[in-house]
């Protein structure tokens, strides 16, 4: 088989639980770009939340990209330049914000300078700002913030609460954004037609390489486009059902237990 870009989702696929990239996983990333197999991480992280973990596989130099924010940015690590970039409207983040203050959420932004932004400090965004690293500030006014537009709208909060907002958001905004869970806690909306498997397919047809010699792995609703977009689209045993169903192959392991090694050697290392 053919395989020529893996895309790989770092929350509870790539990273175990307390951060870390286990040391098989490395090699096995390692050994695939050795043979000439790009890697490229896709997540809802920053690009700045991200840079360390490139670093740790060595995929962070000439040649090398990040998909980020939920495929909402693609960077070319060589030169700085995002590739793509897809922000939602003044007047859709207003109109996002309006029915959240409404329905008395608070909800976030992430800046580029490495920050995050919250209209309210809660036990959510303290747990966001240990995954990602990033210090977090209270928004004494998120008008201006609206008015710029931004790359997603982050909603923290009660996973059963967020259920309820999904499907009342999801009516107000049908066909204007794409609004998903990315973990049980955290809500997401970014603009229509974003998410990582349409990034994937921008980059991969970029590189000259088509989607059936591409492998992604992931484990959450953020991940299911690239999952059924790619050639070889692969998941954990962590991964939540509707991503397994869509999975061309669910890992026996889960992301505690190399489940990145155990794909990649069975795809590409032949191992």
């Amino acid at each position: 088989m053919d395989i020529r870009l893996v895309a790989l989702d770092l929350d509870d696929s790539l990273l175990r639980q307390d951060l870390s990239i286990s040391e098989a996983n490395i090699q096995a990333c390692r050994e695939v770009m050795r043979r000439g197999v790009r890697v490229v991480l896709a997540s809802g992280r920053t690009e700045r939340s991200m840079l360390k973990y490139a670093r740790m596989l060595g995929a962070s130099g000439p040649g090398e990209y990040l998909i980020s924010y939920n495929g909402a940015k693609i960077l070319d690590l060589e030169t700085g330049v995002h590739l793509y970039e897809r922000r939602m409207p003044p007047e859709l983040c207003r109109l996002t914000a309006g029915l959240l203050v409404e329905r008395g959420f608070p909800f976030q932004f992430y800046l580029d300078e490495g920050r995050i932004v919250t209209t309210l400090r809660n036990r959510w965004t303290e747990e966001d700002s240990r995954l990602t690293g990033l210090p977090i500030e209270v928004m004494a006014d998120p008008g201006p913030y609206l008015d710029r537009g931004q790359l997603k709208f982050v909603v923290a909060g009660e996973p059963a609460a967020l259920r309820t907002l999904l499907r009342e958001l999801s009516s107000l905004l049908d066909g204007r954004a794409e609004v998903m869970i990315s973990k049980p806690y955290f809500l997401e909306v970014l603009s229509a037609g974003t998410d990582k498997g349409t990034a994937l397919e921008i980059l991969a047809n970029r590189l000259g390489i088509p989607m059936e010699s591409v492998l992604a792995v992931g484990d959450a609703q953020n991940d299911l486009g690239m999952v059924r977009k790619a050639g070889y689209g692969c998941a954990p045993a962590n991964a939540i059902p509707v991503v397994k169903k869509a999975a061309r192959y669910v890992s026996p392991r889960s992301h505690e237990e190399d489940a990145v090694a155990e794909i990649l050697g069975r795809f590409v290392l032949g191992t």
